[in-house]
Order: C-alpha cells, then sequence, then structure tokens
C-alpha cells in the first residue's frame, strides 16, 4: 500500500549544551539525607499495627453486616417468608456493626487522650523549675 504523500523530512536531534539549566542539578539532590532516625522502626511498627487495627474494623464492619443478611436469609428459608427475614437481618447486622465500629473508636480515642494526657503530665513534672 503507497500513499500519495512524501515522508517528512528527517529532523536532526542535536543534543543540549552543557550549561543548558535543564541539565542542572536541583539542590535537594545535591545534599546528602538525613542518618534515619533510631526512634524509625518503632514508629514503624506503631504505624503497622494501627493499619492492622484499622484494616480489623472495616473488615468487622463489612462481616458483621454480611452475617446479618446470612441470619436472616436463613430465617426465610426456614419460615419460607420472603425477602423480608434478609432485608431486616441486613438491617440488624448494619446496626450492630456500627454500634460495634462506634464503641471501638471511642475506645481507641479514650486509650490516646489517656496516654497523651499522661505524656504531658511527665513533661510537666520533668521541667526545670525556675
Amino acid at each position: 500500500m503507497t500513499t500519495d504523500q512524501p515522508n517528512p523530512p528527517e529532523r536532526k536531534i542535536e543534543p543540549p549544551e552543557a550549561d543548558d539549566p535543564r541539565l542542572a542539578i536541583p539542590e535537594v539532590l545535591r545534599e546528602k539525607p538525613a542518618p534515619p532516625a533510631a526512634d524509625r522502626p518503632a514508629q514503624r511498627r506503631e504505624s503497622l499495627g494501627d493499619t492492622a487495627k484499622a484494616w480489623g474494623m472495616a473488615l468487622d464492619l463489612v462481616f458483621t453486616t454480611i452475617g446479618g443478611f446470612v441470619v436472616g436469609w436463613g430465617i426465610d428459608y426456614w419460615l419460607k417468608t420472603g425477602p423480608w427475614g434478609a432485608v431486616i437481618g441486613l438491617a440488624l447486622g448494619f446496626a450492630l456493626a456500627a454500634t460495634r465500629l462506634i464503641r471501638s473508636t471511642l475506645k481507641a480515642e479514650a486509650k490516646e487522650q489517656a496516654e497523651r494526657e499522661r505524656r504531658r503530665r511527665s513533661e510537666q513534672g520533668s521541667g526545670h523549675p525556675d
């Protein structure tokens, strides 16, 4: 298959000049990175723990809701009542899941607040007298 249009002329690409500002290394990359902090592994473990708790809470929400639906569907199947058992079971499962999520969040928040208060008191107690 041939075309009637001629091929465009080839352009020769020249490399940039040595003093081209696009080739300058940014100042951030010229500095050496700071050495890692000694407490970084502890922070990473704490972060992973928080991530695991969040995943646990999310899965608890999902599976409690699914569990309510399954129980409602089982009641429907047993009593031949149609979709109402599944609908009510889904609603109750979601309500139970939301309740568990809220309680868990409040408990974690209270624990964190107590830890902050303990740290604040220990910092005030170790302060230097004037």
